[in-house]
C-alpha cells in the first residue's frame, strides 16, 4: 500500500472525523484494515481510493458529508450487533456439537470401514 496516500488520507478524514486519538492512530487501523482485506501488496494510490470512496459517496457529488459517513459508520455497528448476536446464540449449539463423540469410540474423526 502507498504509505504517503494512506497517511494524507487518515490526516484529512482525522481533521473531520477524530474518532482516534491522532491521525496516525487512524493510519495504523487504515492500513492494517486494507492488508486484512486486500493483502499486504494491495496498491493504494489516489484513484483506487477515488472508486473506494464512491461506495460512501450516496448522492454522487464527489464529496463525502458527515452525514454519508454517519450513515455508514452507524449501519457497520448495527451489523457487527447483528453478527454478535447470532454467535451469541450460535455458541452453546456449537458447543455441544462439540463435545458430541461421532464416532462412538472416542476416537479422532470419523472411521471409514470396507
Amino acid at each position: 500500500a502507498n504509505d504517503q496516500v494512506i497517511t494524507e488520507l487518515s490526516t484529512r478524514v482525522h481533521e473531520l472525523f477524530p474518532l482516534r486519538s491522532d491521525s496516525d492512530e487512524l493510519k495504523d487501523f487504515v492500513t492494517s484494515s486494507i492488508e486484512s482485506i486486500a493483502g499486504g501488496g494491495a496498491v493504494v494510490d489516489k484513484e483506487s481510493v477515488a472508486k473506494g470512496m464512491k461506495w460512501v459517496d450516496d448522492d454522487g457529488d464527489g464529496h463525502i458529508s458527515k452525514k454519508e459517513v454517519a450513515k455508514y459508520y452507524n449501519l457497520a455497528g448495527k451489523k457487527f450487533m447483528e453478527i454478535s448476536k447470532t454467535i451469541k446464540q450460535l455458541g452453546p449449539m456449537l458447543a455441544m456439537f462439540g463435545g458430541m463423540d461421532m464416532n462412538g469410540g472416542g476416537g479422532d474423526g470419523f472411521k471409514m470401514d470396507l
